[in-house]
């Protein structure tokens, strides 16, 4: 029997990074569903942010990867409502797997393909968080006009809903209704869980990290503020790692980081790629992201199977941390929480911070070897 085809599109891929986890969540539903389904790929041809094409790729046609994918990569001027079509009905895949709500091209553009051309397959969505609360408050009045003009029209009937977790279930069936096909598929991440590294911890010292994209709904800025009013007998290195999306919004950042006390030190070490981060995890204690919302949150699970510890908002699938000495979970609003989390975090002697560190591992463990994430994801693409 024929495996069935799926065409995954999704606005950056390997060997783009900046994107974060989007493009690892992609790579991994591949990685581990390969021997079930026969997978191909749709994407543009530069990374996120990024104006000058992959070297490493032949822009407005098919590549292999190293792992057999076959990889479609449109340039800029390559794309065209006329192209896609074309490639659809060249590839005719079972299903086109989409990972945005909002992407012009990779996924309104697809759906109305399938639409406008009758076309049998199954289209499936995975919103890729951007339905949540906390993302929906970034520029709430376009959105929102948009999701009213999309329901309108019809434009998201009859696909299938691709949900990270049950909380991610209930946002889209709160947009869409109750009726909506939705299925729970939580996210299979790459991550590997390893031996903790013999690293030293003094209490009073912190080595902070933040890792993850520059954005507003990721709140970097709020780290920042909250590190102003950090006792001075807590001494602290937070590294900054991410893409910059938003010029206006780093600026902002830097103001901050320019108030900080002499105690604090602050320092933005732009973006590294997979093969770096473990050597970024490995220099640092304890992990931090404040965020409006997460869906999954790869760089959270990178982080506690590395045995780096988190400082996170409860806007994510990962609670009751504390608990099982992994870290910290806390509502956003409760500022002096995360204030007392960080200074529980430089408090820490060695042999504290060692049981801290086995637990995280323990922790991300528990998640990615659970079986039934393979099983899961299977059932989203079956029928």
């Amino acid at each position: 029997m024929a495996k069935k085809k799926i065409l995954v599109a999704i606005d950056w891929y390997l060997p783009g990074y900046k994107a974060g986890g989007p493009i690892r969540s992609c790579a991994n539903i591949i990685f581990n569903l390969k021997d079930d389904f026969d997978f191909s790929v749709v994407t543009s041809d530069t990374d996120f942010s990024d104006n000058t094409p992959y070297s490493s790729v032949k822009s407005d046609q098919w590549n292999t990867l190293n792992d057999g994918t076959r990889v479609y990569y449109f340039s800029s001027a390559g794309f065209s409502y006329k192209a896609m079509e074309e490639l659809i009905l060249q590839e005719k895949p079972d299903i086109i797997y989409m990972n945005s709500f909002f992407s012009r091209q990779f996924t309104l553009t697809p759906l109305r393909v399938i639409r406008k051309k009758k076309l049998k397959c199954k289209a499936i969505i995975a919103p890729r968080g951007m339905l949540g609360a906390g993302a929906l408050a970034i520029k709430p009045l376009k959105k929102l006009a948009f999701i009213s003009f999309s329901k309108m029209m019809g434009t998201y009937d009859k696909v299938r809903w691709h949900a990270s977790t049950t909380q991610e279930a209930d946002e889209i069936k709160a947009i869409f209704g109750k009726r909506a096909e939705v299925v729970v598929a939580l996210n299979l991440s790459s991550a590997q869980t390893n031996t903790v590294a013999d690293k030293q911890k003094k209490s009073g010292e912190l080595n902070l990290l933040f890792f993850s994209r520059i954005s507003r709904k990721k709140n970097l800025h709020l780290v920042l503020q909250w590190l102003q009013q950090i006792p001075a007998d807590n001494k602290i290195n937070f590294s900054i790692y991410g893409t910059l999306e938003d010029d206006a919004y780093w600026k902002e950042c830097e103001a901050l980081i320019s108030k900080l006390p002499d105690h604090i030190r602050a320092n933005y070490l732009g973006v590294v790629s997979s093969d770096e981060t473990p050597k970024v995890f490995a220099r640092n204690h304890f992990s931090i992201l404040p965020t409006m919302h997460e869906n999954y949150g790869h760089a959270i699970i990178e982080s506690l199977a590395a045995g780096v510890p988190v400082i996170i908002s409860k806007n994510t699938p990962w609670h009751q941390l504390e608990q099982a000495l992994a870290g910290f979970d806390i509502d956003l609003a409760d500022e002096a929480g995360f204030k007392e989390a960080i200074q529980k975090a430089a408090a820490m002697d060695n042999v504290t911070y060692s049981q801290w560190q086995t637990a995280s591992v323990q922790y991300a463990a528990s998640v990615l070897n659970n079986s039934n994430t393979i099983t899961q994801n299977k059932k989203l693409f079956a029928g």
